[in-house]
């Protein structure tokens, strides 16, 4: 029976280490990286960069939106959120209580430098996606009844989950214990899912896809193969279909 094992914040992509986030904040600011700032919805996102950092006073200092609307939004939302690429690798962070300010004569939101960032790397694992014919599936324990969620895609260390009823997004950061992996010519695997982060990707003609990004954590090594066996079979039959084999 799958069960929350913990509610702590664990994420092998955060850094909590003040040193590193401020040296990942200043390659930011020296760059000049464009920053994607919102309220907490990405569709909504306006381009900004940083402009100061005050280490000793500990705030942090953002080039406003030109829409004084957005500013406020920000403001009375009481966190903002900022995602950019540094390096090609994604960094994610949010900033509480931003106010109003200026700096060298320009209009600037300002905060407390936050406390933690997210720095989120390229899978350093094949990741595949089941086709149609080999659609995976995952049985997850809530609320004492057995949900089947769709598997978008899944590699060594993870998977993403199709979500349609945003029932697993209320659960990130926490860990659900026993789930089932269904995989076509494998067979069942039992895996303990580490709830990541939760986003939803625009299909065509607008159709949205809310998706759950899971990492396996303390899952058997037998289990692991299993599914690892499932990736090399799903990766020699899409080879097999690019060059025109199946």
């Amino acid at each position: 029976m799958s069960q929350i094992l913990d509610t702590a914040s664990y994420d092998p992509y955060r850094i909590d280490s003040l040193p590193e986030v401020d040296k990942i904040l200043q390659q930011l600011l020296d760059q000049g990286v464009l920053l994607r700032m919102h309220s907490g919805n990405p569709q909504h996102a306006v381009i900004t960069t940083l402009v100061h950092l005050d280490f000793t006073n500990d705030t942090i200092l953002i080039d406003s939106a030109a829409q004084q609307t957005i500013n406020a939004q920000l403001i009375a939302n009481e966190v903002a959120f900022f995602d950019a690429i540094l390096d090609s690798v994604s960094i994610k962070f949010q900033v509480s209580a931003l106010y109003s300010t200026a700096f060298e004569g320009r209009p600037a939101l300002a905060g407390p430098l936050p406390a933690f960032l997210y720095r989120i790397q390229r899978r350093e694992n094949f990741r595949i996606r089941p086709t149609f014919e080999s659609a995976a599936q995952c049985s997850i324990m809530l609320d004492d009844q057995s949900h089947r969620f769709d598997i978008h895609d899944i590699s060594a260390s993870g998977l993403a989950l199709i979500d349609p009823d945003e029932r697993l997004s209320e659960l990130v950061h926490t860990t659900l214990a026993e789930c089932e992996l269904h995989l076509p010519q494998v067979g069942r695997a039992k895996v303990n899912l580490h709830l990541m982060r939760s986003q939803t990707q625009t299909l065509n003609a607008g159709k949205k896809l809310p998706l759950v990004g899971c990492a396996f954590k303390d899952t058997e090594a037998s289990q692991l193969i299993r599914i690892q066996n499932f990736i090399m079979a799903e990766e020699r039959k899409q080879i097999a279909r690019d060059r025109g084999l199946a």
